[in-house]
């Protein structure tokens, strides 16, 4: 996979399994977000394929992968005035057919992503009159609503108050945990370790190191990948680890 005239990505080979939240880490310009784009089919390959459900993603038309997978960019583009519910409703549209009508199952599935997301109770409202962390959830209930098994967001937490981080994170856990496949772009390497099931760190476009949170986020590797002098401790109440950079006095 090449980035204008740089290898972004070379020889990633790796599964993400259903029930499970992946997350991708690594330096800026590592090929995170490139070889998201790329399972997103935003971007294609110049070598290798990328598989969904054991189909090769070329296979698949534009709307046969949208009703696999849902993809949230980095940064999407507010549409001026409009209201939530109607970019909720943006999701419906690999469901339907040059024959198919609205019908009372695409009503079902936006009300279940509002409530899912919990911004049901300003559906109404114009999204340019909410906060960042409310847009970001109605960004997601989009996704949502498109009833793929497969989801993809690409930095969802970055710019968001801690607190909304977490509710972000609780709420794509939630979702792996009843059976969907989520794959995540972070920076935030302890929210990785406090939410993830599996952790791919890539470096210079290669996987570097990926296992679980504890088998990952060791010194080591964090002085490997991310040139980071820091110490690993496991937080006392749930086990998992926690990275302190060591400060110079």
């Amino acid at each position: 996979m090449r980035r204008g005239d740089t290898q972004a990505l070379r020889d990633v080979d790796m599964d993400v399994a259903p029930g499970e939240m992946t997350v991708l880490l690594g330096r800026n310009g590592c090929g995170k977000s490139t070889l998201l784009r790329a399972i997103a089919g935003v971007l294609r390959p110049g070598a290798g394929t990328v598989e969904i459900g054991g189909v090769p993603r070329a296979r698949l038309s534009a709307r046969k992968a949208a009703r696999r997978l849902a993809f949230l960019p980095q940064a999407p583009i507010l549409p001026e005035g409009m209201r939530v519910r109607d970019l909720v409703a943006q999701g419906r549209h690999p469901h339907r057919g040059l024959v198919r009508h609205w019908s009372a199952a695409d009503d079902a599935a936006i009300e279940r992503a509002l409530r899912a997301t919990d911004v049901a109770d300003f559906a109404d409202r114009p999204l340019d009159a909410l906060s960042g962390g409310q847009r970001q959830r109605c960004w997601i209930a989009m996704t949502l609503a498109q009833e793929t098994p497969i989801l993809l967001l690409d930095e969802p937490t970055t710019w968001l108050d801690l607190a909304v981080q977490l509710d972000i994170m609780r709420l794509l856990a939630r979702l792996a945990r009843e059976g969907r496949t989520v794959l995540v772009v972070l920076h935030d390497l302890n929210l990785a370790a406090a939410f993830a099931d599996r952790i791919v760190m890539l470096r210079e476009g290669r996987v570097d190191a990926r296992g679980t949170p504890t088998e990952v986020m060791t010194e080591a590797t964090l002085g490997r990948v991310f040139g980071l002098d820091a110490q690993v401790i496991a937080d006392p109440r749930t086990g998992r680890p926690v990275c302190l950079p060591r400060i110079a006095a």
